[in-house]
C-alpha cells in the first residue's frame, strides 16, 4: 500500500468536502456501475446518469472556488481543448434538439476536462495522489469480489466474442474489468518504488504478486486482446525501472518470468491468444483484406474517413457536429478508436491539440524522479495502447487513474518530493 489505513483514514476526514465527494464517488464506483441497465427503465432511475450530471456540477464548483498550486504549459493546452470541446458539444446540442443522447455524449466527452482541471486544485502534494490511488485500490476490492463469485460459482454475463465466452460481472462490457486490473497493476508497481517507514518491502511484494496473479486469472477470462498488451507493457517497464534501482529483485523477476513462459507460455498462447489474433495473422499473411486487422475495426476506420473526407474544410476542421446532423456513431465508443474518435468529435485541429497533450505529458515524465517515471509511463503507456482499438477516456473508472497522475505531472517535480 502507499499509505496505511490510518494515514489514508486521516487523509481522507481532513479533506475538504469540495474534493472529499470525489473520493467517496471512486469508493461507490463499483456499485454504481453495478446499476447501468437501469438507464433502459429510465434514465432518471440510473445512478450512472445521476452520477454524470452531480460530476461535472461538483468539480466546477471546485474549479471557481479553489485556484490551482500554479501554472502549468499543460493548463493551456487543455483549455484549448476544452474550448473545442465546447463548440463541438454546443453545435450536438443544437443539431439535436438538446436531446438525451446529445447530453449523455457530451456529459462523457468532457468529463477528462472537468477532472483535470478539478484534480489541478485537488492535488498539492504526494500524499494527494496517494490516497486518490490507494482508493482506487480499495474499490477494486468490490470487483475482486464480483470477478471471484463468476469464477467460482457461476458467471453473473456474458459476453461471446470471436467464438470465446468473456466474463462481463455486473458491469456494461468487459473493458470495466480490465480497467481496474490495469489500474490495480499500475498502482501495484508503482508502490514497489515508495519507501513508507510502516510498511515492510515484503507486504507491497505479496500485494503486487497477489494482483499479478488475479489479473493473470482475470486475462483469461475476458479474452481481451488490448488487455493483454497493456498487461505485458506494464509489467516490462516494471522490470525495466526495477532493475535501475534493485538490480537482484529485476533479474530473480525476470528468470521466474522466463521459467513460467518456458513451461506455460505455449499452451495458454495457443489457447487463450492465439484465437484472438488470427485474422491478424491472417492479414499479414495476405489471407484477408487490410480491412479485417483488429477484428474489422480498420475497415470501420476507413468508412469513418470515407464520410470524413465529405464534409466542408470547416467540418473537417472543427469536428462532425459542426454538419448540424448527429454524428453519434462516430464520436462515441462505436469508434473503437480514441484517436479517430477525436477526429471526428473535434477535427484535425482538435486531434492536433490532444497529441500535443500527449506529448506534452511524455516529456513531463522523464523528468521525474524514477517512481514517478515508471507511474507516469505506465498510465499513459496503457492509455495509447487501449486507444489503439478501444475508447478509453469515455470510462470514467479509468480516468480516476490517468487525470490524478497528469494533474500530478503539472506541478514542477521540485514540488513533490519521493521522500515526505
Amino acid at each position: 500500500m502507499l499509505l496505511t489505513f490510518k494515514e489514508w483514514k486521516s487523509w481522507l476526514t481532513e479533506l475538504p468536502w469540495v474534493h472529499r465527494w470525489f473520493i467517496l464517488l471512486i469508493l461507490l464506483r463499483p456499485l454504481i456501475d453495478a446499476f447501468y441497465f437501469l438507464k433502459e427503465v429510465s434514465p432518471f432511475l440510473s445512478p450512472l446518469y445521476l452520477v454524470g450530471v452531480a460530476t461535472p456540477i461538483m468539480a466546477s464548483y471546485a474549479i471557481i472556488k479553489i485556484p490551482r498550486p500554479n501554472y502549468s504549459r499543460l493548463d493551456t493546452y487543455f483549455g484549448i481543448y476544452t474550448f473545442l470541446l465546447s463548440i463541438s458539444c454546443i453545435a450536438l446540442l443544437v443539431s439535436d434538439s438538446i436531446s438525451l443522447d446529445a447530453l449523455d455524449n457530451i456529459l462523457k466527452v468532457t468529463l477528462p476536462s472537468f477532472l483535470y482541471f478539478f484534480c489541478r486544485t485537488f492535488i498539492r502534494s504526494r500524499t494527494d495522489l496517494h490516497g486518490i490511488l490507494q482508493t482506487f485500490l480499495y474499490s477494486s476490492v468490490v470487483v475482486l469480489l464480483i470477478f471471484a463469485y463468476e469464477l467460482l460459482f457461476n458467471p453473473i454475463s456474458i459476453q461471446v466474442s470471436r467464438g470465446m465466452e468473456r466474463f462481463q460481472g455486473t458491469f456494461a462490457d468487459t473493458m470495466n474489468y480490465s480497467i481496474y486490473m490495469t489500474g490495480s497493476l499500475i498502482i501495484a508497481g508503482y508502490q514497489m518504488f515508495i519507501r513508507h517507514p510502516q510498511i515492510a518491502y515484503r507486504s507491497r511484494v505479496m500485494l503486487m504478486l497477489f494482483i499479478l496473479t488475479v489479473s493473470v486469472l482475470l486475462l483469461f477470462k475476458i479474452h481481451h486482446t488490448a488487455s493483454y498488451f497493456v498487461v505485458a507493457s506494464v509489467l516490462m517497464l516494471l522490470l525495466a525501472h526495477k532493475l535501475r534501482t534493485n538490480i537482484a529483485f529485476g533479474l530473480s523477476a525476470i528468470i521466474l518470468a522466463g521459467v513460467l513462459i518456458y513451461f506455460l507460455g505455449g499452451d495458454a498462447f495457443q489457447q487463450k491468444v492465439l484465437p484472438l489474433i488470427e485474422t491478424d495473422i491472417m492479414v499479414y499473411q495476405g489471407e484477408k483484406d487490410d480491412e479485417a486487422l483488429f477484428h474489422g475495426r480498420v475497415g470501420r476506420w476507413k468508412k469513418f474517413y470515407d464520410y470524413f473526407s465529405e464534409q466542408g474544410p470547416v467540418v473537417q476542421i472543427m469536428g462532425l457536429p459542426l454538419n448540424m446532423e448527429s454524428p453519434f456513431n462516430f464520436i462515441g465508443k462505436g469508434s473503437h478508436n480514441d484517436f479517430v474518435r477525436h477526429n471526428m468529435l473535434i477535427g484535425y485541429a482538435g486531434l492536433i491539440v490532444y497529441l500535443l497533450i500527449i506529448f506534452n505529458i511524455i516529456s513531463r515524465i522523464f523528468k521525474q524522479q524514477t517512481s514517478r517515471q515508471f507511474l507516469g509511463l505506465a498510465t499513459i503507456g496503457a492509455l495509447l495502447l487501449f486507444s489503439v482499438t478501444t475508447t478509453p477516456l469515455l470510462y470514467p473508472t479509468f480516468m480516476y487513474v490517468v487525470i490524478p497522475v497528469v494533474a500530478t505531472l503539472a506541478i514542477p517535480p521540485a514540488s513533490i518530493s519521493d521522500h515526505e
